[in-house]
């Protein structure tokens, strides 16, 4: 190996500033700071925050990545070719592709050769990631110039190449004429062009971007509304991906609403407002259920928070993050348990850095690992690959609320849990383990596999291809924490733990912000914003709603054939659970699961699966269970 391989190898630093997902991943955070300092220099551009967000601009770049690069002049002969980026000539995948190269079916996301396939003449050039954030601040600097100096808007940075504008006025001319002012100065500037979307809420200015493409303005006027959801696809949606859709199809089939050879892309939102609140919320969970009700008529409460302004956010509902992590998947190849813990260490030092941005202190860690899959061959169809892989979920509980100034103690923590499970070797076959681990393969297969811990033990350091850290269970430095235990210093029977899980016993048992970001806008924007209380009620239905299926759940018999069908319903409900941070109804479906295992099954086998059950729990929750 060269000396500038192993400079690369297990090297976050040289992955961070190779990675193109790293970059836009790290985008809005380094645009937070960005945006700081331009309302420093030009206070004229923080219009302050919005007490009516009446319209919304949705400005998206045209095939970015590709843009940039063919904007170059020594480019400019490409511009009627088919033109695509990734970062290797064969079996990278591509990330953009020009208008051009899409009528030929070439999409982001395929691999080079794939693409080469359909495309023989397909020219495929790198990233210029230099490139493309100077366009980007391009258009930043454009919009803050640019924008009517009568109308007060905030902008949010969604990605490097999207950004989400609201304003305090219904003049939708005026926002036309902004977005081409925009749109020609930026071609002007850059070469490079975008598409604008202008509408009554964040879905609908993204509806009209997607009809506005490529290089086009849309606007979508109030009025017209209820006329273009009737025939809008469902999969204009931002959120219904396939398998939402392919639940709401199976529900409208069933209803005779479609018939069985109808196919998921002819589904309009026009058909979904067949299906009532409660079935939806029956098809695809209560807040999905509630979402897509809504969604499928053009309703949209979110609004813009303005990038770079914190008391913006604050005032919003902006809230520290329930966890930060890091994450490293190339170039991963441990040769040793110093290498791992070197990996590990380097992790760490990025997440105390957004700890110590966001002014917060971690309850919790979490560790994965990401295990060469046993069936497939050491060396990776991409050099330096993942490959596929066995994903392992570690997480454990700090002895108590670490800041970044505690690294050291939380890497203690990190590899006093990884270290164990590491071996050089294993006395079995990688066939063996793949069956010890119900694994299958399959070369049409892109899982990652997850497994749970209880279940994963002997990792060979020299298959570790990935690993990522988060800090969870975050909070506010100095602020008190939740408590989610009673406080009678008495354990919790099983009876007891479901009765306090079922239902709070006051509005006081909940905690809800007293004043939702669509609530202080809803004056601008005519919407039915629920009450505190009734925020209330609708937790309290919910954790009904699991307990009772945790009742009816230790009510059956466990034993035999019945087993494997009660865990399953028992992980839907207790993951359902999860979601809502419910802690003492994870803990009451706990205890439940070990009433039922210590019915139905031999103690050796009751012990692993109740501590396989545990594990999922854990992994579900930014902060793991505690049953002192």
């Amino acid at each position: 190996m060269s000396q500038s391989m192993r400079d690369q190898v297990n090297s976050l630093q040289h992955f961070q500033q190779h990675s193109r997902l790293h970059f836009i991943g790290q985008w809005k955070t380094k645009m937070e700071d960005e945006f700081r300092e331009l309302f420093a220099a030009h206070p004229e551009w923080n219009h302050g925050t919005l007490e009516q967000q009446r319209a919304f601009i949705h400005i998206d770049m045209d095939a970015f990545f590709c843009s940039v690069q063919l904007a170059k002049p020594e480019n400019a002969h490409l511009r009627s070719q088919p033109v695509g980026i990734a970062a290797g000539k064969f079996n990278s995948d591509i990330s953009s592709c020009n208008y051009v190269a899409r009528t030929f079916g070439i999409r982001a996301g395929m691999y080079v050769n794939a693409a080469k396939v359909r495309c023989p003449d397909l020219v495929t050039l790198g990233y210029d990631l230099e490139g493309c954030e100077r366009v980007a601040k391009t258009l930043y600097r454009i919009v803050f110039e640019s924008f009517p100096h009568n109308v007060k808007m905030s902008l949010e940075v969604y990605s490097i190449d999207e950004v989400m504008l609201a304003a305090d006025t219904t003049d939708y001319a005026v926002l036309q004429s902004f977005c081409e002012t925009v749109r020609r100065e930026l071609f002007a500037a850059t070469g490079c062009t975008a598409s604008c979307g202008i509408g009554p809420n964040i879905m609908l200015a993204r509806v009209a971007t997607d009809r506005a493409k490529p290089n086009g303005i849309r606007v979508v006027d109030p009025k017209d509304v209820p006329s273009i959801m009737i025939s809008l696809p469902l999969d204009y949606i931002h959120g219904a991906g396939e398998n939402t859709m392919e639940k709401i199809c199976g529900a409208l089939r069933e209803r005779k609403y479609i018939s069985e050879d109808t196919d998921a892309d002819d589904v309009t939102c026009g058909t979904v407002q067949q299906l009532k609140l409660e079935e939806l919320q029956q098809i695809l969970g209560k807040k999905q259920g509630e979402t897509f009700y809504h969604r499928a008529r053009g309703e949209d409460s979110r609004v813009v928070t303005r990038t770079g302004d914190p008391d913006d956010q604050r005032y919003l509902g902006k809230r520290v993050p329930n966890s930060v992590g890091c994450t490293m998947n190339y170039a991963v190849r441990p040769q040793s348990a110093a290498d791992v813990a070197n990996v590990l260490r380097q992790l760490l030092d990025d997440v105390c850095g957004k700890l110590r941005r966001a002014n917060a202190v971690a309850q919790g860690m979490r560790v994965t690992l990401l295990e060469r899959h046993p069936l497939h061959p050491k060396e990776t169809l991409k050099f330096m690959g993942r490959g596929k892989c066995v994903e392992v979920h570690l997480s454990l509980k700090l002895p108590h609320p670490m800041a970044a100034e505690e690294a050291e103690l939380m890497f203690n923590e990190l590899d006093r849990a990884v270290r164990p499970l590491l071996v050089t070797s294993r006395s079995i076959s990688d066939e063996e383990r793949a069956a010890q681990l119900g694994l299958t393969t399959g070369a049409e297969d892109q899982n990652i596999w997850t497994v749970t811990l209880p279940a994963l033990r002997d990792i060979v350091i020299e298959d570790v291809r990935g690993m990522t850290v988060q800090a969870t269970g975050l909070r506010v430095k100095g602020e008190a924490p939740i408590v989610r235990q009673r406080t009678t210093g008495q354990q919790l029977s099983l009876a007891a733990a479901f009765f306090n899980a079922k239902r709070p016993r006051s509005d006081e048992a909940v905690t809800v912000v007293e004043s939702t970001p669509a609530a202080r806008l809803s004056d601008a924007r005519g919407s039915d914003v629920p009450t505190a209380a009734a925020t209330n009620a609708a937790v309290c239905a919910v954790a009904a709603s699991s307990a009772e299926q945790l009742y009816a759940l230790v009510s059956r018999s466990w034993r035999g054939k019945a087993l494997e069908e009660c865990i399953a319903a028992w992980q839907r409900g207790c993951e359902a659970a999860c979601r809502q941070l419910d802690y003492p109804l994870v803990k009451a479906y706990l205890r439940g699961a070990l009433v039922k295992l210590a019915e139905s099954a031999a103690t050796d086998h009751a012990a692993k699966c109740f501590e396989t059950l545990v594990d999922f729990a854990n992994t579900r929750l930014p902060a793991p269970l505690d049953f002192d």
